[in-house]
């Protein structure tokens, strides 16, 4: 074989493997989704399908042609230095390997951006199938929690532990299929190596150590999960009732917890939520959730066989949703109680001592629904299997009703509760709509009258084009000196500045995904934007103290 052929040869096997961009056909404008972004290792193609979307990062899926599956691409605004910072985290989140934790592949910086890909979850996040079951059943609650749970255990336990930081319904993705739910998004996870200080996450689901800035310990993540484990049992976002960001921080530091808590009916369920969101000297950890009966798998006895007279049966006790195996075994009703052979199987450590007495409970209750036979009867055995079959279902569609009619008591509840803001939110908007006519009416009368120096004309009155022209670095100076944050006024002006943002003003046309490409830190854009807005009412307000 000469050279040219061995060149071809290369040529063909680099494409095969890691495809390149100059080879990939982008024309065929009937396939839904192209590739429109290349890994710089060419081994992940970007697809022009956006999976998700928020204010600081964008979801896309994407393809892994090492492996052959697809995956997730996400992308968040970042500095260099941010991605320098991150660069240990980054390295031991790839070995992160957990069934209840959404997989980390790779990552890369290009353009201001950071590239996370990971696993990629079908049936998106956990809030997003909250909403379509409305309020799901407690026992699907359970299992999810457990799931999340073993997977906060399993990074609190790692050497050094990692903190998540932004637990949250929208962080965990699940499954849709097999009910198999993961923690994802992370890229603010931290390795707890001493205290740390920085504030980031959710302000719904950030608890009150993070926000006085005396240090904080895995014990975030467990905030966060009660947060979550309230939002699963109501359905309703944790403090909906603010409208802002302030309002939950006051609420937050005060020790006011969110309303929505007023309405588990489930005592266990509130037992557990409080234990999670108290002050962290008091908070549990992830293990001692998990030992609670609560969390517990609940183990089933099932009924294998018996023999014709009813004394010599095969039983197997089922551990659903653990690794714990299947248990086998002969009971004798003649010889042996329920008691004993659950103490003798404990012994022999065949099962954990802790499911004790609910393996007994299962036990018994089948004893007791096959007495409910009359063997010498026989003429009658027939009908009573039916009576018993039944009995059985009458009673599991009375529990199903039942079920139904508690989560209907919760929607009404939610639904008036939705009724309620709504009714106030039309009485705000009458208020406003009456203000700003009292307001218009109050200008019309200043512009009429006299020239008398001693009274203020419209002219004398700040007008819009005054407010638009103030310097950007007064909201950087509002901001911070709102948040003791002094040091920092020159460092956002300069990026607003690095932005072409020079006024006031030119922050109006801005939009979210706009605010996510200044080049500033994740706090300080949150900040500048709920400032940005208190700035303009506080301007109204003067306003209207000048006209009357």
């Amino acid at each position: 074989m000469n050279n040219q052929n061995i060149n071809e040869l290369r040529d063909i096997s680099s494409i095969a493997i890691y495809p390149n961009p100059e080879h990939i056909d982008l024309s065929n404008k009937h396939d839904s989704e192209q590739i429109v972004e290349i890994s710089p290792n060419r081994r992940y193609a970007k697809l022009n399908c956006i999976l998700g979307k928020g204010a600081y990062k964008t979801v896309y899926k994407a393809l892994d042609w090492e492996e052959g599956f697809e995956v997730a691409w996400s992308s968040t605004q970042t500095t260099k230095a941010e991605y320098i910072e991150l660069n240990e985290e980054i390295e031991i989140l790839k070995r992160v390997r957990h069934p209840n934790i959404i997989n980390f592949h790779d990552c890369w910086y290009n353009n201001n951006e950071i590239i996370f890909i990971t696993e990629l979850m079908t049936s998106g996040t956990l809030r997003e199938y909250i909403q379509k079951l409305q309020v799901p059943y407690l026992k699907i609650i359970k299992r999810w929690s457990r799931q999340i749970l073993k997977g906060l255990y399993y990074l609190h336990s790692y050497d050094p532990p990692i903190i998540h930081r932004d637990i949250k319904c929208d962080n965990i993705f699940i499954n849709g299929a097999h009910g198999e739910v993961k923690i994802g998004d992370m890229g603010t996870a931290k390795m707890k190596l001493g205290k740390n200080y920085t504030v980031i996450g959710t302000p719904e689901f950030i608890p009150p150590e993070m926000y006085e800035e005396k240090g904080y310990n895995e014990k975030v993540d467990v905030y966060a999960f009660g947060m979550c484990l309230l939002e699963m049992v109501t359905g309703e976002y944790p403090y909906s009732e603010c409208k802002n960001p302030p309002q939950v921080y006051k609420k937050v530091i005060n020790g006011i917890k969110p309303e929505c808590l007023s309405r588990v009916t489930d005592r266990n369920v509130l037992e557990i939520i409080n234990s999670c969101i108290c002050p962290e000297n008091e908070r549990w950890s992830v293990k001692q959730l998990l030992e609670t009966s609560f969390f517990l798998a609940e183990p089933e006895v099932l009924l294998l066989s018996s023999n014709e007279t009813k004394n010599h049966l095969t039983m197997q006790v089922i551990f659903k949703g653990t690794d714990q195996l299947s248990v086998k075994f002969e009971f004798n009703t003649d010889t042996d109680t329920a008691e004993d052979v659950v103490s003798e199987m404990i012994q022999e450590e065949v099962i954990p001592e802790k499911y004790q007495q609910l393996i007994t409970s299962e036990i018994n209750g089948i004893l007791r629904e096959m007495n409910k036979y009359t063997p010498e009867l026989d003429e009658n055995k027939e009908e009573d299997h039916h009576i018993w079959k039944r009995e059985n279902a009458i009673s599991k569609k009375i529990e199903q009703a039942n079920q139904r009619f508690q989560d209907a008591e919760r929607r009404i509840i939610v639904a008036e509760e939705a009724i309620k803001n709504i009714d106030l939110e039309l009485e705000n908007l009458e208020n406003l709509k009456r203000n700003k006519a009292s307001l218009e009416y109050e200008l019309q009368k200043k512009a009429v009258i006299s020239d008398n120096p001693s009274v203020t004309t419209p002219q004398d009155i700040p007008d819009d084009d005054y407010f638009n022209d103030l310097p950007v670095e007064e909201l950087a100076k509002f901001t911070a000196a709102s948040n003791n944050k002094a040091d920092k006024i020159k460092e956002w002006t300069q990026k607003l500045r690095d932005q072409d943002i020079v006024t006031i003003g030119d922050l109006k046309e801005l939009h979210d995904e706009d605010w996510a490409g200044l080049g500033l830190t994740v706090l300080a854009t949150r900040l500048l934007k709920v400032y940005y807005f208190y700035f303009i009412i506080i301007y109204i307000y003067i306003l209207i103290i000048i006209i009357y």
